[in-house]
């Protein structure tokens, strides 16, 4: 195991991961939930090409094509469980089918035979992925019939949209569906960058978060990735902060925690006590996203998908008076 926990913390390997999940569109539609707008910002977003993303089940309805440039993505989930988009910037002659067959499914079916206590093999992956894909953003989790809003800057090219938390029996959720493709034209967009309130950097040594969030209502968190960091954030309310147990969600955000045992990293149901409420995904060649959210007064965490997030320095807590 000292083996394969080397090879998975390599920024190769995570890059790896966040784009193995593809292409495969099967249907899995899940009863609907009614939006509430109580905890993220949604009608909020005041742009003029704003992107809509809805996921109704294990799948994402998205445009196939939106200009460069800065986006804003307003992502609906309403399914039953949380969920996330992450972009990936792939070749231009790579075609969804490509990356299912060629980066999603070895890397699902490499995942079952880790369970099963198999040794490090290699996962069967093409290895233009490890050269040649690039993580260029994305919301956080999102809950249950709520709506993440995040901004990006995107050069023109080819994308893969996903989504890779974990079912209860351990299949990625792009197996059963959440993937899509997106061309980014060369067209550009007439969004502006937006201005934020909060400042979060993320590098090698963690997350920080600049000033304080001094009062209830909308906020925009703009994040600052520098180069060859590899994680993300998330925006989690904790609901309890007396009672809740933080150690579990800080052992659930990594994917890789516990492989075969209960409570699997990113295996839904996610853990008690908490609600997800958007955030970024990360910039592999660093940059800035945006992020919005609508906050109560009530107890805040800032958590990255990354081992042991609350001990490296990627775990930052905070109250809304």
């Amino acid at each position: 195991m000292k083996e394969l926990q080397l090879f998975i913390e390599t920024r190769y390997w995570r890059l790896l991961f966040f784009s193995f999940l593809a292409a495969f569109t099967m249907g899995c539609e899940k009863e609907e939930v009614e939006t509430t707008g109580l905890d993220v910002a949604n009608a909020s977003v005041k742009a003029l090409n704003t992107v809509k993303i809805t996921s109704t089940g294990m799948n994402f309805i998205a445009p196939e094509e939106i200009p460069s440039g800065w986006n804003t993505f307003s992502y609906l989930n309403k399914t039953g469980e949380p969920h996330f988009f992450i972009l990936v910037k792939i070749p231009e002659d790579k075609t969804l089918e490509e990356y299912h067959e060629e980066v999603t499914v070895p890397f699902n079916n490499w995942l079952k035979t880790w369970r099963e206590g198999a040794p490090v093999q290699d996962p069967g992956i093409a290895l233009w992925f490890f050269t040649d894909a690039v993580n260029t953003g994305g919301s956080g989790l999102i809950d249950a019939g709520e709506t993440a809003v995040t901004s990006i800057n995107l050069q023109p090219g080819n994308y893969i949209i996903e989504c890779y938390v974990k079912l209860p029996n351990g299949d990625f959720h792009s197996v059963v569906g959440m993937l899509d493709q997106i061309r980014v034209t060369e067209e550009g967009s007439k969004v502006k960058e937006p201005k934020s309130d909060v400042s979060l950097i993320i590098d090698g040594n963690g997350m920080t978060m600049e000033g304080e969030v001094k009062r209830p209502g909308l906020h925009t968190f703009s994040v600052d990735f520098i180069p060859g960091s590899a994680a993300d954030v998330h925006l989690v309310r904790i609901e309890d902060p007396e009672g809740a147990d933080r150690n579990q969600l800080n052992d659930w955000m990594y994917w890789a925690n516990i492989i075969g045992y209960e409570k699997e990293g990113l295996m839904t149901p996610a853990p008690a006590g908490f609600s997800f409420l958007g955030g970024s995904q990360e910039l592999a060649q660093g940059g800035r996203t945006y992020f919005q959210a609508v906050l109560k007064p009530g107890t805040y965490a800032l958590i990255s998908e990354v081992a042991d997030p609350m001990s490296s320095g990627h775990y930052v807590e905070f109250e809304v008076e």
